[in-house]
């Protein structure tokens, strides 16, 4: 019966070319039910094909949750069990809003670009399929997730310094050591002359103007090759330095609390100061002080203010604070030192030689125990 028909997609390409999605929307799915109403066995391929391109010109389809495998390099490498139980509470309450994005492989499977939050709450719903739209395959796929990535608030410093840098350094062929002192130098210039304004301008202007501006400010050659790799993703450079750049040589304990625990990178920051260096002790002991003070952060969600007093009493238990020398003191231990250079003790009685003692002996002790 359905022998001598036409291909159903076939028919319908010109549809898919309108300029009008909507009417080419409520055709295809008028096709459909028209051609249910048939009851031929035959057509049922020529249906469903029918139904993926309406899919396709919808935006969105559902893809087998089965099917998709996580993208090793996306920026985001912290995904705690707590937030995949909170993402698929909200898909519970108010189902999924934002499809995932996926890139298609060549063994029928998918890549995903964005999404892996939302992939896995709907793996812990025990969902079957999940919505989502398909681009081709990028150029680069790690910059192409970077790019997706850097826009979104959740995604903490310490993923977003590691992923930033690796693309950097991918990019320029720069070593991390190297991108640092290129960093402090020229900024350093930039800072001295005033032009950190013009330098955030550029954020804003094609790559032909940045690079005529970074001429302007100075910024030739390797340094040139750096800045222009951070402003092509939309990054100021004097940000990246303060804010990101010390991420990368955080403590591991403190790394972690990031990756596990939640902690905020501006209280990982401070809490840092808390190092075997500053307080004058051993590297273990720090990292005991630093994990204790993490956990009362963490505990009593301190904001970074209540932070940096809670260091400053640890730092205070460590630490004596150096006074000023008194010009009294110098004074007196000047006069005492010429006094006693000129009695001659030889000719002093007993009782003036206990008398002196008893004064010094007193004046020792108070001494002694300002020392102790």
């Amino acid at each position: 019966m359905a022998r001598g028909l036409p291909q159903i997609v076939d028919k319908f390409k010109g549809a898919v070319q309108k300029t009008d999605q909507e009417q080419k929307i409520t055709d295809l799915q008028a096709e459909i039910e028209r051609l249910r109403t048939l009851q031929s066995p035959e057509l049922e391929t020529e249906i469903s094909h029918l139904r993926e391109q309406l899919q396709i010109q919808t935006g969105e389809i559902a893809i087998e949750i089965d099917l998709i495998d996580p993208n090793p390099n996306q920026p985001r490498q912290t995904i705690t069990q707590e937030s995949i139980q909170a993402k698929a509470r909200l898909f519970k309450k108010h189902g999924q809003i934002t499809p995932v994005i996926l890139v298609p492989q060549n063994n029928g499977r998918y890549i995903l670009l964005d999404g892996q939050l939302r992939w896995e709450g709907a793996k812990l719903l025990g969902w079957k399929t999940i919505r989502a739209l398909i681009v081709p395959q990028p150029e680069d796929l790690e910059q192409s997730s970077l790019l997706t990535f850097l826009g979104f608030e959740d995604l903490n410093p310490l993923d977003k310094a590691e992923a930033i840098f690796k693309e950097v350094i991918k990019s320029t062929g720069f070593e991390l050591d190297e991108i640092t002192t290129s960093l402090a130098s020229v900024l350093k210039r930039i800072e001295r002359n005033n032009q950190i304004k013009e330098l955030t301008k550029l954020l804003v202007c094609t790559s032909e103007e940045q690079k005529q501006g970074l001429e302007v400010l100075g910024i030739i050659g390797e340094d040139q090759a750096l800045f222009s790799a951070f402003l092509e993703f939309g990054l100021n450079p004097a940000s990246i330095k303060s804010n990101l750049l010390p991420m990368l040589s955080l403590p591991e304990d403190l790394k972690k609390s990031i990756r596990k625990k939640g902690l905020k990178g501006a209280h990982a920051l401070a809490l840092a100061t808390l190092s075997s260096k500053t307080l004058k002790i051993s590297e273990q002991e720090a990292a005991t002080e630093r994990i204790k003070a993490t956990e009362k952060v963490l505990a009593e969600n301190l904001n970074v203010p209540e932070t940096r007093n809670l260091i400053k009493g640890i730092k205070a238990r460590y630490l004596t604070s150096e006074k000023s020398e008194s010009k009294e003191v110098k004074v007196g231990i000047q006069k005492i030192s010429s006094s006693l250079s000129e009695i001659s003790l030889a000719n002093a009685s007993r009782e003036q030689l206990q008398s002196l003692h008893e004064i010094l002996t007193q004046k020792l002790n108070e001494i002694g125990q300002l020392i102790e």
